[in-house]
Order: C-alpha cells, then structure tokens, then sequence
C-alpha cells in the first residue's frame, strides 16, 4: 500500500514539473547572445529563393538589446517579454533598400530547446528564426 501511495506521489511530482511553464525573464537574458538567423519561405520549402541564413549577435542590457544578424542591419532599441513572446522597438533610422522585416523588431515567439533560446516571428508564409545560445 505503502509503495502504491508512493508512485502515484511521483507520478503527481512528475506531472506537476512536466506541465510547469518555464517563462523567460529580462533578468535572464542579461548578456551577449551568438548563434544563427534563419528566414524560410514555409509555403514552398522547396523553393530555396525565399531561404536566408547568417550569423546573429545580440547584446541585451536591462531592457535595451543591440544587434541582429548579418543578413540585415543591426537594430537597437528596447524589449519587453509578455508571456512566451518577446517584442523588439528598433529606434534607429535605416535605409528603404532593403528587406524591413530582417530586422530584429516586433513581436517573437519565444522558447527554448536544449541550452539554445529560439525566436520566431511569422509574417505570412515566412519564419524568421533566430537561435541563440548565451556566451
């Protein structure tokens, strides 16, 4: 009977943890960031035309970041984390020849998988994914 209690005790600890929702905050992210930006066309993933790589370095202090990824210009402003999702305000002024949405500004899903923390923002039929681990 003993041995019964105890398992559905682990099993209810177990669940318990398994559905905690792991919320990232401004505190955490405190630090420099390297990693990878991706920009896919999820419409036609056969089409490589709408595919973007590079490498992105994102710095974050207090509530300001500055950075982004080599296949756009940098950005710089502030964040707020609402939830699971991270919107960027880029405050700098740019050019109009070149693709707006590379930038890191606006709202992104966040989440983490294994000691990487991903970014995704979806406009359309396009991901932009930024994946970063802490250095």
């Amino acid at each position: 009977m003993k041995a019964h209690r105890l398992l559905i005790f682990s099993f209810a600890c177990f669940m318990i943890a398994a559905c905690r929702d792991d919320k990232i905050t401004p505190q955490q992210l405190q630090g420099t960031y390297k990693g990878s930006f991706k920009s896919l066309n999820t419409a036609s993933m056969t089409d490589r035309s709408g595919l973007l790589d590079g490498t992105a370095e994102i710095v974050i202090s207090g509530n300001n970041y500055q950075g982004g990824s080599t296949a756009a210009q940098t950005s710089r402003g502030s964040y707020v984390i609402a939830g699971n999702e991270i919107t960027f305000t880029d405050s700098l002024a740019h050019t109009a020849n070149f693709n707006w949405s590379l930038l890191l500004n606006g709202t992104f899903k966040q989440s983490t998988k294994g000691d990487s923390l991903v970014w995704t923002k979806t406009l359309g039929t396009y991901n932009f994914i930024y994946t970063l681990k802490k250095q």
